[in-house]
């Protein structure tokens, strides 16, 4: 599962700006040129100023201070201070978005892709990644800049990561929403 196209789009509307405030504000990669939709950047100079945007939420609110948005954006990006940097299995994939696992915390959330979905990005499950999780409207992404874990799962550990989604499916705490 994915988002609709045009949240997709919308995404990455908010998404470069803000790249861009943070790189010329706290200059991550001073190489990198004005970061936009249709120049693009470098997925490196990206996951460089994405991991500080992350690891200072605040300067959410100084872009939003600076920025001149409509309130319906503004309310989006917003929500981001609430993201959930992290580390995940991505325990299986199913038709509402693939489901993530806190290895922190063991909290399941159900992740949806932006222009793909996770199967298509990440393939078979499990697959242990770093990544952010981001509320957008009433889902669950993420900014796609993630890092996998080249590792295998036995039975095992398989049979684990099954038993912590089948009981949060049970007690109904798959969180849809951040």
């Amino acid at each position: 599962m994915r988002l609709e196209q045009s949240d997709a789009e919308l995404f990455y509307k908010l998404w470069f700006p803000l790249l861009d405030f943070v790189n010329r504000k706290y200059n991550v990669c001073p190489e990198a040129e004005t970061i936009d939709a249709v120049q693009g950047v470098d997925v490196c100079d990206a996951k460089a100023i994405a991991d500080y945007l992350w690891s200072h939420t605040g300067v959410i609110a100084d872009y939003l201070a600076a920025a001149d948005l409509p309130e319906e954006y503004a309310q989006i990006v917003a929500e981001w201070q609430r993201c959930k940097p992290g580390r995940y299995l991505v325990e299986r994939h199913l038709k509402k978005g693939s489901v993530f696992i806190s290895a922190e915390d063991g909290s399941v959330y159900m992740v949806k892709g932006l222009f793909s979905s996770w199967a298509e990005m990440i393939g078979e499950c499990p697959v242990l990644l770093d990544a952010v999780l981001i509320p957008f409207r009433d889902s669950i992404i993420s900014d796609g800049l993630v890092a996998p874990y080249r590792i295998s799962f036995g039975k095992g550990a398989t049979g684990d990561f099954k038993e912590v989604y089948m009981n949060a499916k049970r007690n109904n705490t798959i969180r849809f929403s951040i």
